[in-house]
C-alpha cells in the first residue's frame, strides 16, 4: 500500500500523535504572536518558515489563514478562496488557521479557531461547534453511516441557525482520510494541494462512486458516503459560518474494528471550548 491510510502499528499512530501536537503547537503559538495590520499572506508566510523548521517536507494543502468575514466561507466559495489575500487583521475578527503538513510522508492536518480580540459571536460558535467532537463519536461507535452522521451535524448547525461552511470544503467533506507515504518524492504540487496526495484521493473518490462506497476517502452528506464507518485514520473537521463569523476545528479520528477514538483528549480547542 502505497499511501497507508489503515492497520497502523502502536509506534505509527505515536507518531500521527506526536506531530499533530506539534502542529497545533505551532498554530497556538502563532496565534499568540498576531499584530494588527498583518495580512493573511503575512501569517501563512509564518506558518510555513515554522514549519519547515520543524520538519515538514511538503504540505497536502498550503497553509491557510483566514481573517474575519473570510472565516464563515461567504458567497460562492471556492478552492482558490482559500489562498490567502491582502485582508488585514483587525480587532474582534475571528481567526482560522488550518495546516495541513507532510512529515516524512505522516499527512496531519489541523485546524485552529480563535477570535482575535473580543467577539462573543464567535465565543458562542465555538462552544456550539465543540460539542460536535462528542456527537460524533458515539455515532461512530453506535454505527451510523457516514453519510447520516454528516447529515445530522448539518441538521443540528441549521438548528443552531449556522451554515454548514465545511459543505464548501472540496469534496463538501465533514472529514477526509489521513495517512502515510511509503514513497518519497511526492513534492509535485497541483492547484495548491501535493500532486500525489491529491491524485490519490480523486482516484479513489472516483472508485467509490462507481459502487465501491468504502473505498471512499472523503466523508460527506453524498451517497458514496452511505456506509459504515471504514477503518483507519480521518481528519475530522466540521465549519459553522453566520453574519461574517466563521469558527471550526479539526483533528485525527482513529476507527480500529468499527470503534472511535480522538486522537488526542485534550488537543487546544477542547482545552479551551469544552
Amino acid at each position: 500500500m502505497i499511501f497507508k491510510t489503515k492497520n497502523f502499528s502502536a509506534k505509527e499512530i505515536n507518531k500521527f500523535r506526536e506531530l499533530q501536537t506539534l502542529v497545533f503547537s505551532l498554530q497556538t503559538e502563532i496565534a499568540d504572536t498576531l499584530e494588527v495590520g498583518m495580512s493573511e499572506k503575512d501569517v501563512t508566510t509564518i506558518m510555513m518558515k515554522k514549519y519547515r523548521a520543524a520538519g515538514a517536507g511538503n504540505y497536502f494543502h498550503l497553509p491557510v489563514a483566514l481573517f474575519g468575514e473570510r472565516t464563515a466561507l461567504p458567497g460562492d466559495w471556492t478552492i482558490a478562496h482559500f489562498f490567502p489575500k491582502k485582508r488585514l487583521l483587525a480587532k474582534g475578527d475571528s481567526v482560522i488557521l488550518d495546516a495541513a503538513p507532510l512529515f516524512g510522508g505522516y499527512l496531519v492536518d489541523t485546524s485552529f479557531s480563535f477570535s482575535f480580540g473580543k467577539n462573543k459571536e464567535h465565543d458562542t460558535m465555538m462552544r456550539d461547534i465543540i460539542t460536535e467532537r462528542a456527537l460524533i463519536l458515539d455515532a461512530v461507535n453506535d454505527g451510523q453511516s457516514f453519510q447520516k452522521i454528516a447529515l445530522d451535524v448539518h441538521a443540528r448547525a441549521a438548528a443552531n441557525g449556522y451554515e454548514s461552511a465545511h459543505e464548501k470544503h472540496p469534496g463538501e467533506v465533514l472529514g477526509h482520510r489521513a495517512g502515510l507515504w511509503r514513497i518519497k518524492g511526492t513534492g509535485w504540487r497541483m492547484k495548491g494541494f501535493d500532486g500525489a496526495t491529491l491524485s490519490w484521493f480523486i482516484a479513489k473518490n472516483k472508485i467509490a462512486k462507481l459502487g465501491l462506497k468504502t473505498l471512499n476517502p472523503l466523508w460527506g452528506p453524498s451517497d458514496t458516503s452511505n456506509h459504515k464507518p471504514t477503518d483507519g485514520l480521518w481528519l475530522v473537521e466540521p465549519h459553522y459560518g453566520k453574519d461574517g463569523v466563521g469558527a471550526k476545528w479539526e483533528e485525527i479520528l482513529i476507527i480500529n474494528n468499527g470503534k472511535a477514538e480522538w486522537l488526542q483528549d485534550n488537543p487546544p480547542h477542547v482545552e479551551r471550548w469544552a
